[in-house]
């Protein structure tokens, strides 16, 4: 045997295996790298938007209005008529309000009524909404009715052969696809009930959707040239519900086309962060792991692994500590944990992600003793302290990552005062992007939020849905929000896997598969809809928000024009017409009649056969 040989060749292989070490380290230094490049165009890009946002457009004068009334003395009307005018201002729509207590109904001016009114009596000019009708106009109804004199008068024009009494109807079934790519959706749950008349329905109306007994809920009914649209129920005075406004309004009108921002995001709250040590039975007895090896051997692989799967980027946003201290000084709190945040965020990086703050630590910026005690909190004694620990925050962050810039932050429980809001900006100058709740919060204590670009220019950007559990509310508020606004929003926590509360006392298995369940099911309802970190989410936002969109309609196509285009927008189509020749555009039916529109260029053009 010749041993030279074999030293010889076992030298070569050992030399071969350090240089593809040092390549494969260097091609992983020059991804992480290119991450970096990406994140600092997202400043520019951000730069860019803010001086759009500040430019005012002006509403295109020859665009059809489309009308919102209701009664100034009813609360509850008024609730509905808010929700109408701001889903009709996401459509980009020419929004009139018109309170019926103080003056007659434009029928002439508008293009289509919205009514918010529960009672059709004190509506001086109500009787001329079947002409308007018959004429071509398109009328929503998005209120059950009182049985008044002029109920009576009209109600077979709405598609009503005989009504009953109201009573309290229960749950919802879509026997449409009102909410896109929800037909047939169920939801028998006590937080969808309404008050509803009783009513039967004559042969030309469209059920869209009927309540867990049976009870039409939603219907349309063509009218001469025009349509009405019915709901027959009282939940749209609620935001969550949006969604069937944004529905009922664009399958009236025929051909009826709206922006969307098209993105889904994906938030990891309190990650990176100090992990406990220790353990728990509830991963223990699973894994013969504590808390710490848990997270780095198990949850976090799988988490990758659950995004990539079914596409998405995560918004990590990272607490520094978990003491209680809300008195400087702040720096260096021996809880930190500067190791976990440089491996879980380079990866969090190197797979497409992105990091923001969640906080110092996680006491919300509120000096606010009763809001602060409703979470368990300390108070802030000043703003100069909140001011100091978000500092603090961003100094951790960049003495790991020297090179990289974060622009979102999260309040911690979505909790944020009017002054911690102030203050933000002042410490944090390169902040982009506040993302809180959506959702109304009865108890007024979370920080709730619009899509929309503050005064500062900071980018509003709420969540919508949480957990990694499917729940039939946060079903819902999915399906609500993505047919209205093309977003999908959601967040969870790491330690939700160790509560057992939090977790539904669920394995982390069973967690995950639920949760990979729940993303493929995003995916394949709504496969249009683009991954995307917070901040890229919210520069696309900007890109929307900062332009105007006016459409020209001809007989056989319909024309766009968008100021202050800068790249592709988006837009969801309703029409039962065949989609004929584009020119700057792209089409892709995404549900039956439903399509997403792509527009390249800032005159677009959609043709429309029979």
């Amino acid at each position: 045997m010749n041993v030279d040989v074999k030293l010889k060749r076992n030298v070569y292989i050992i030399i071969a295996a350090i240089v593809l070490m040092a390549v494969a380290v260097q091609v992983s230094r020059s991804e992480f790298i290119m991450e970096f490049s990406q994140n600092h165009d997202l400043a520019k890009d951000r730069q860019s938007l803010i001086a759009l946002s500040k430019q005012q457009l002006p509403a295109d004068a020859g665009e059809p209005k489309y009308c919102v009334v209701y009664d100034g003395n009813d609360e509850y009307g008024v609730k509905i008529k808010d929700n109408a005018v701001k889903m009709l201002q996401y459509m980009k729509k020419n929004t009139v309000s018109v309170n019926s207590a103080e003056a007659p109904v434009p029928f002439q001016n508008c293009r289509m009524i919205v009514f918010a009114n529960q009672e059709l009596d004190p509506i001086r000019n109500i009787a001329e909404v079947s002409d308007y009708v018959q004429n071509g106009g398109y009328v929503m109804f998005a209120s059950s009715l009182q049985q008044d004199d002029m109920f009576y008068r009209l109600y077979r024009k709405f598609g009503i052969v005989s009504v009953g009494n109201q009573f309290q109807s229960n749950g919802i079934e879509l026997k449409s696809n009102v909410l896109i790519g929800e037909s047939g959706l169920q939801m028998n749950e006590p937080f969808i009930n309404n008050t509803s008349s009783s009513v039967e329905l004559d042969r030309d109306a469209e059920l869209l959707a009927v309540s867990s007994e049976g009870t039409p809920l939603m219907w349309k009914r063509d009218y001469g040239k025009g349509s009405f649209m019915f709901f027959n129920g009282t939940i749209l005075q609620e935001k969550i519900n949006r969604g069937l406004l944004a529905g009922g309004i664009s399958m009236l009108e025929p051909d009826f086309v709206y922006p969307v921002f098209n993105t889904k995001q994906l938030f990891i709250d309190d990650f990176p962060a100090p992990i406990r040590s220790g353990t728990t039975p509830l991963i223990y007895d699973a894994y013969k792991k504590d808390i710490p090896r848990f997270y780095h051997d198990v949850w976090w692989p799988d988490m990758l692994k659950a995004a990539k799967k079914s596409d998405f980027k995560y918004t990590a946003v990272l607490i520094q500590s978990y003491l209680d201290h809300v008195e400087p000084p702040f720096r260096y709190p021996v809880d930190e944990d500067r190791y976990n945040l440089i491996s879980y965020g380079r990866e969090v990086i190197k797979s497409g992600g992105e990091i923001g703050i969640h906080g110092y630590n996680h006491q919300a910026l509120t000096m606010d003793p009763a809001v602060a005690g409703a979470y368990e909190y300390k108070t802030w004694k000043s703003e100069a302290d909140m001011a100091a620990s978000i500092k603090e925050a961003n100094r951790f962050l960049q003495e790991a990552f020297p090179s990289y810039q974060t622009y979102t932050y999260v309040p911690p429980s979505n909790v944020l005062s009017k002054e911690g809001r102030k203050l933000l900006p002042e410490a944090w100058p390169g902040l982009a992007t506040i993302a809180s709740l959506y959702e109304e919060d009865a108890q007024n204590l979370s920080y709730v939020q619009e899509y929309e670009i503050a005064a500062d220019g900071i980018v509003e950007m709420p969540r919508v849905t949480s957990g990694y559990v499917e729940a039939p509310f946060e079903r819902w508020a999915e399906a609500n929000t993505v047919s209205s606004l093309g977003v999908f929003s959601h967040f969870v926590h790491p330690d939700d896997v160790i509560d057992s509360e939090r977790g539904k006392g669920l394995t982390w298995e069973k967690l995950y598969d639920q949760f990979s369940s729940k993303l493929e099911r995003v995916g394949k309802t709504y496969p249009w809809l683009r991954p995307m970190t917070a901040t890229e989410g919210a520069n696309s936002l900007v890109n929307t928000l900062t332009s105007q969109v006016s459409w020209t309609t001809e007989a056989d196509r319909m024309t766009g024009r968008i100021a202050n285009f800068r790249e592709d927008m988006y837009f969801i189509l309703r029409t039962e017409r065949n989609i004929g020749q584009l020119k700057h555009c792209k089409v892709r039916k995404i549900d039956q009649n439903t399509y997403l529109v792509t527009a390249e260029k800032e005159k677009f053009e959609i043709g429309l056969g029979g």
